[in-house]
């Protein structure tokens, strides 16, 4: 008994997709740009083994946008915080200069001296604004277990491949509805 090896029937383009609303999207706008049901395929992942390239921006950079980090004290803001303390404090031991009787120049100096001291170390265990973390969220993880199944594969076979701007259009479809040009495609004829 002689067995025969099934070989996949070669794709002129195929594109994998996240999720399988996506990949009927994409099938779905195939369909209305005029590609027929001879030349569009959808089907499940299996065991095909691709290479992918990214498009767009590099995706590493996402973690650059995704740091956050304190900005240090500002050394205006302690200056300020210890003058405006150093004076209240002085303002506080004269008024309690008239309930209490205590040596006037020498108080109102160290109520001046306690005052700048408070103010600097509120200037200092004051936190600073957050800077970084400007809006870029990273999508989920999706586990291939729980896409097991699912049709996320979208595969053309032209009726001509030579023609070069359908083929094009369909790369574009298939790119902007979020699916992965599978490079290591091609048609054996």
């Amino acid at each position: 008994m002689q067995q025969q090896q099934q070989q996949q029937p070669g794709y002129d383009l195929l594109a994998v997709f996240p999720s399988e609303t996506q990949a009927d999207t994409a099938a779905s706008k195939l369909h209305k740009e005029g590609f027929t049901d001879d030349e569009v395929y959808q089907m499940d992942p299996g065991q095909r083994k691709g290479e992918f390239r990214e498009h767009g921006p590099n995706t590493a950079r996402r973690d650059i946008f995704l740091q956050t980090q304190r900005s240090g004290p500002n050394p205006a803001l302690i200056i300020f915080l210890a003058v405006v303390c150093g004076l209240l404090v002085a303002a506080l031991t004269f008024a309690a200069t008239f309930v209490i009787p205590l040596p006037e120049p020498t108080t109102l100096l160290i109520g001046a001296a306690v005052g700048i001291v408070l103010g600097i170390i509120i200037g200092l265990l004051r936190r600073g604004r957050v800077r970084g973390a400007i809006g870029q969220a990273t999508p989920p993880p999706t586990s291939p277990k729980a896409a097991a199944g699912a049709r996320t594969v979208v595969a053309l076979r032209f009726a001509d491949p030579e023609n070069i701007s359908r083929k094009s259009r369909a790369r574009a479809i298939l790119l902007n509805n979020q699916g992965k040009i599978d490079r290591s495609v091609s048609r054996q004829q």
